[in-house]
């Protein structure tokens, strides 16, 4: 009688534990197809800011959101696949001001291991001055994705009237 409960026992067992990994198997596949789903829906990410260039040559990028008039002033972007991390190197890039004006931007060197998109715009003498809105617009794949500055005062591209040249006094 001992020998059949054993039996009984182990049989009950094996039939658990085969169920058991069926169960984990198809959780398994289950999963495997919502990654490789996912996998497909690519999620792109903008980032963006500005940068003066003003009577700048191969100087290190210093981020900047105030400008002078008729200061050259670098928009720049990385538009990004967040799933894989990578830069997206085919995305058409553009910067669109508040007043319509629209600059392409190119992909291209930005130091010795970084690629951006980068387009210049120097600033007319005449310009309004106050905060400038703008975006900068990846279209990837057919869909476009955008990157506005955070909406703070420091964030805000400013334009400024020029600085009168100051002379300096030697004491």
């Amino acid at each position: 009688m001992k020998s059949i409960k054993r039996n009984f026992s182990v049989i009950a067992l094996m039939l658990a534990s085969s169920a058991l990994l069926v169960a984990c198997n198809d959780d398994a596949d289950t999963e495997e197809a919502a990654t490789d789903e996912a996998s497909e829906d690519r999620v792109v990410v903008v980032h963006g800011d500005t940068l003066n260039s003003h009577e700048v040559v191969d100087a290190i990028c210093v981020v900047n959101s105030r400008f002078e008039q008729g200061w050259r002033m670098v928009f720049r972007a990385s538009v990004n696949d967040l799933n894989t991390g990578e830069l997206i190197e085919d995305a058409e890039v553009r910067v669109v001001l508040e007043d319509g004006q629209e600059f392409d931007m190119e992909l291209g060197p930005h130091g010795e291991e970084t690629l951006l998109y980068t387009v210049g715009w120097t600033i007319p003498e005449d310009y309004a001055t106050g905060t400038l809105e703008y975006e900068i617009i990846a279209t990837v794949d057919g869909e476009e994705y955008t990157y506005e500055p955070f909406n703070v005062e420091p964030s805000k591209m400013t334009i400024i009237e020029p600085e009168e040249e100051q002379e300096t006094v030697e004491g």
